[in-house]
């Protein structure tokens, strides 16, 4: 049964039960019909009493007629009996099978645990109402009853799971929404930052746009027909956003990842299909109802409705005509003598007296009472507190005015607590509106400006500096070495730090503008109403100053120093996001002239950023399209002429065949993280390499990986390295690790993860030794297999007795520590002949071999015994030589 059904069907059931119950009528009216129907009564008892003898004489001839009756007319009432009982089975299971319906429907939308339950006790309901059915009506009535009953069940579960279905793929299509509305905001959120600022390409402006219309047509979508305007306002809306995908594409599988763009894809399609069956499932849902409405109507009229009364035999046809009797006497007996009307009469008056002042009395005493009930029902609705009802009336409505009274009392306690509540309410929404606006406004740890509010600052300031024909400068300010801080006292520490630096800056900008906070430990002062560029200027070395003395954080002294950007409106930039992005690249050139320092805006720092962020967006781009290869080059045993080890090299090809060196773009990949994903493809290449190799032509072969610092420093590589080793199955001894002193610090946990390393078998080698300060610790404390001497070391060796004696005595340290030499960048004859007298050494250099492929490594490893010996020939040939010029001079002396 539909809901408009069922509702045009509770109308008529409650018309009908007030009609019963004459719940539309007043006391009044019922008393008016009480008293005329014991009128009545009263003018029938006279009526009797005045033919007394000719009912009991009828009276005694129907009981005659009924002594008659025969045998089949008393079967003929069991059977009637019979029927009735039939008929209040019928209706009971009737009634049943609405509750059934109800609960179906019911369960069916709600899917509660209380609709299973009503649902399941409906269903059994139903089955002992059934049986009953079957035990009063034997067969064939009954027999057609059960089959149509299963079946009407049956459709009711297809009807709940149906249901049930559809709001699965609501739900469903709903998350995919969300999910795809998550990922797009993430990828709005990460997207180019350029010198501090975000730029939201307009790609994906262009897909949320797309994302916003779907989820309006969603949630404006009702019953999905496969041809409803619903279903083809959603479908339109995929299609724009495949579309807008498939337009995108190129651009979004750069800016983002070919990853994010399959995710988007896919996502998509699953909404597709998603919307399908949801379409489908709504069909089968609208068949399911309408056939269990069907069903439903069809078992209701196969119940009987009415008692049919069973026609009387002949022999029960009316008394007077089976009665052989004469018609009664004319004077009844002595004992049945007429009693005097007047009597009677007078009686029935007084009753009816009596009756009448009884009925005016409950009429006063109801009617008033309910008449002050309405009023004071009125005056509370107004806003009375006070007793509104007085007493006097019938007992119960005196009872019921003093429960109205006592409600009337509770009401008010509880409409002043609700004032008092609203009241209370009203102030903390209005302080949480407060605390809205500051964090708006405010950041929440240092309280100053946040980024919000130092754009509208700046723009206010540039408005008035416009019409002023006054400057303005933007200071952008980064804390030095601020993690080292962070990492040795702990965030929380750190965040009080911070908030001692910004309390600095609100006095330092107090005197010209204001201070704010971006994020982390960048902040910005805005200095406002100089004519003079130089001013400006001026003040930025003010605030490096002003770092100079102490920081008082927790009774402790801090000494931190900050280097500055500064650009200037209008020589630099005219807005404000242009102005915060020159002062960014001011202040990356602050750091790179040595920190606490001032650097100002120009030109060419922008032009410098531009070509770092292109190489960055070509590195993202070289990283998914695999445009690495390893170099190899060996590390050769001048006096053997072996290849002890080769040193894997990373080169970036360029689509022409060309190769770019790494000094190109390390930098720029250290700097933008992406150093982790670069280092970890040299480490996995180069043991995949080594273990061909090792399992080949080469038995031998050895591979030195260089590590970068934040490769290192990660707690996850030594299982890195671990497992990488486990799954090319290569030995530990066959890789050795090349570090910068930079990164091995003589921190416990440097020497920690170097031990855990050797533990493994890798051998660690310091690379480029002698170009940092602390070389000599490290030689002493790390546990070191090989040292490597920087190219600057080894380029003068033939050239200065200086540099020759520092590397003798190097080599001769090293020696004595057990470690292996290695000397880099051996470019020339005279070199190597320095070099030869250190033995046991290994060079490494053009001398020998420049950097090959892996596919030209092992025929350069045949050639380079033979290649050895041609460069000690030539070093024998120079020493005679030289040995005769020696001669020819002696002589001639």
């Amino acid at each position: 049964m539909s809901r408009s059904g069922r509702n045009l069907f509770k109308r008529r059931f409650v018309r009908l039960k007030a009609w019963f119950t004459l719940g539309s009528v007043g006391i009044t009216p019922r008393l008016v019909v009480a008293f005329a129907s014991v009128a009545a009564l009263a003018a029938a008892a006279n009526l009797i009493v005045e033919n007394g003898v000719a009912v009991l004489e009828k009276q005694r001839t129907v009981e005659k007629a009924r002594s008659e009756v025969d045998s089949r007319a008393i079967h003929t009432l069991r059977e009637s009996v019979s029927r009735a009982r039939r008929m209040v089975t019928s209706a009971e299971l009737a009634r049943v099978l609405g509750l059934f319906e109800r609960a179906t429907q019911e369960h069916a939308e709600a899917d509660t645990r209380s609709s299973s339950l009503r649902f399941a006790n409906s269903r059994a309901s139903l089955d002992q109402t059934l049986t009953k059915y079957q035990a009063e009506n034997p067969p064939p009535s009954a027999q057609n009853l059960p089959p149509q009953i299963t079946a009407h069940k049956k459709t009711a579960d297809a009807l709940v799971q149906a249901t049930r279905l559809r709001r699965e793929l609501l739900a469903r299509y709903s998350g995919l929404l969300a999910g795809m509305e998550v990922g797009l905001k993430d990828a709005i959120d990460r997207e180019w930052k350029v010198m501090g600022r975000v730029v939201a390409r307009q790609p994906l402006l262009d897909v949320r746009a797309q994302l916003v219309d779907l989820r309006a047509a969603f949630a404006g979508a009702g019953i999905l027909y496969a041809d409803s305007a619903s279903s083809a306002s959603i479908a339109k809306a995929e299609w724009a956003l495949s579309e807008t995908l498939r337009r995108h594409a190129d651009t979004l599988r750069k800016s983002e990842s070919q990853a994010w763009l399959k995710s988007m894809n896919d996502n998509l399609t699953a909404l597709i299909s998603t919307r399908a069956a949801l379409i489908r499932t709504e069909a089968r849902r609208l068949t399911a109802a309408d056939r269990f409405s069907r069903e439903s109507k069809r078992l209701l009229e196969s119940l009987p409705v009415n008692i049919e009364e069973p026609a009387l035999p002949a022999s029960a046809a009316p008394v007077q005509a089976l009665s052989p009797v004469t018609s009664p006497p004319t004077h009844p007996p002595a004992e049945f003598e007429k009693p005097s009307g007047s009597l009677v009469g007078w009686m029935s008056g007084v009753v009816l007296v009596v009756l009448l002042y009884i009925s005016f009395v409950t009429i006063i005493s109801i009617v008033r009472p309910v008449r002050r009930m309405i009023a004071a029902t009125n005056r509370l609705a107004k806003g009375s507190n006070a007793r509104v009802v007085a007493n006097g009336g019938i007992r119960e409505l005196d009872s019921l005015a003093k429960a109205f009274n006592s409600m009337a009392e509770q009401l008010a306690v509880a409409r002043d607590a609700a004032a008092d509540s609203h009241q209370r309410l009203e102030a903390k929404v209005e302080e949480r509106t407060r605390q809205l606006q500051e964090l708006a406004e405010q950041d929440p740890l240092t309280g100053i400006a946040n980024r919000r509010q130092l754009f509208v600052a700046l723009n206010e300031s540039l408005e008035r500096a416009t019409a002023s024909g006054e400057r303005v400068g933007l200071f952008f300010l980064d804390i030095d070495n601020f993690k080292t801080l962070n990492d040795s006292m702990g965030h929380t520490y750190g965040d009080r730090v911070l908030v001692s630096i910004a309390r600095r800056l609100e006095t330092i900008a107090a005197a010209c503008g204001f201070a704010a906070r971006l994020g982390g430990d960048e902040f910005t002062i805005i200095h406002q109403g100089s004519r003079d560029t130089q001013c400006i200027y001026d003040f930025g070395a003010t605030i490096v100053r002003a770092f100079d003395a102490p920081l008082q954080v927790d009774e402790r002294e801090v000494i931190v120093s900050v280097s500055v950007g500064v650009s200037v409106y209008p020589d630099h930039e005219r807005d404000a996001e242009a102005l915060l992005r020159a002062a960014d690249a001011a202040l990356f050139r602050a750091k790179a002239l040595g920190r606490s320092q001032l650097a100002v805006f120009t030109s060419e720092l922008l032009a410098d950023a531009s070509a770092k962020f292109a190489i960055e967006q070509k590195l993202r781009r070289a990283i998914q399209n695999d445009e690495f290869e390893l170099f190899y080059q060996p590390l050769v045993n001048p006096h053997t002429g072996r290849v002890e080890q080769v040193e894997a090299l990373i080169r970036w090809r360029k689509p022409d065949g060309s190769h770019r060196p790494p000094d190109e773009f390390l930098a720029v990949a250290e700097e933008s993280g992406l150093i982790i994903e670069i280092s970890d493809w040299v480490l996995r290449t180069a043991i995949r390499t080594a273990a061909e190799w090792h399992r080949g032509r080469w038995p031998d072969a050895r591979v030195a990986i260089n590590v970068s610092p934040r490769q290192f420093l990660d707690y996850r590589f030594v299982g890195r390295v671990e497992e990488l080793l486990k799954q090319y199955g290569l030995p530990a001894s066959c890789v050795e690790l090349e570090l910068v002193e930079s990164a091995l610090q003589t921190g416990a946990q440097t020497i920690r993860t170097l031990d855990q390393l050797r533990a493994v078998g890798v051998s660690i080698a310091l690379d480029d030794f002698g170009t940092g300060y602390s070389s000599l610790a490290s030689l002493q404390q790390l546990p070191l297999s090989r040292v490597k001497f920087d190219r600057s070391l080894v380029a003068a060796i033939d050239d200065s007795a200086r540099s020759a004696s520092i590397v003798r005595a190097t080599i001769a340290l090293c020696r004595s520590l057990d470690l292996d030499i290695t000397a880099e960048g051996v470019e020339r004859i005279e070199q190597l002949a320095m070099l030869l007298p250190q033995s046991p050494i290994t060079v490494q250099g053009f001398l020998f071999a420049r950097p090959v492929s892996g596919q030209e490594l092992l025929p350069l490893l045949e050639r380079m015994p033979r290649r050895c010996e041609e460069l000690v020939e030539q070093l024998r040939g120079a020493a005679r030589a030289s040995e005769k010029r020696s001669k020819r001079f002696a002589l001639v002396e």
